[in-house]
């Protein structure tokens, strides 16, 4: 695959999903609410799951793996204001979040060769997961996790 942000585009994988997982394992680690605690850890879950497909993607491909810095620090640091803030609020930030991440994925997604294809449209698939389980959470819809536990296998 070649076009001009596609190695920025590639890390961004890794360090989103760095990011997100000690985002999720943080505020489920001090969410004192159990039912949040276990959507928190729903949403580690597929961060890790991610991550695992991409170190995969990566080493099958060939490619250099670099350790992303500070990306950990940050989500543990937005993971506690998460935990901490009221529900809805965190719920928003959550959605808005996905945002730019969605935006990197998408362009893999549509420039990725055909045996690229599945890797990029699942790691799509789980940012736009997120994403949904957060627009859901605030429209207070019980099946809010469906998409994220679809790409478990739940």
């Amino acid at each position: 695959m070649t076009y001009p942000q596609y190695k920025k585009d590639l890390q961004r994988i890794h360090e989103s999903e760095v990011y997100g997982r000690a985002v999720f394992d943080t505020a489920a680690q001090l969410t004192r609410n159990k039912e949040r605690k276990q959507k928190w850890l729903a949403l580690k879950d597929l961060e890790e799951k991610t991550l695992n497909c991409y170190l995969e993607y990566m080493q099958a491909s060939g490619q250099t793996v670099v350790e992303p810095r500070g990306w950990a620090l940050k989500g543990r640091a937005e993971g506690a204001a998460l935990a901490l803030m009221p529900w809805r609020l965190a719920m928003k930030l959550v959605r808005d979040a996905t945002g730019p991440f969605q935006e990197k994925f998408l362009r893999l997604k549509n420039n990725a060769s055909q045996e690229d294809q599945k890797f990029f449209s699942y790691v799509y698939a789980h940012e736009k997961a997120i994403e949904a389980f957060a627009k859901k959470e605030l429209l207070k819809d019980s099946s809010s996790l469906k998409a994220v536990r679809e790409l478990l296998g739940r």
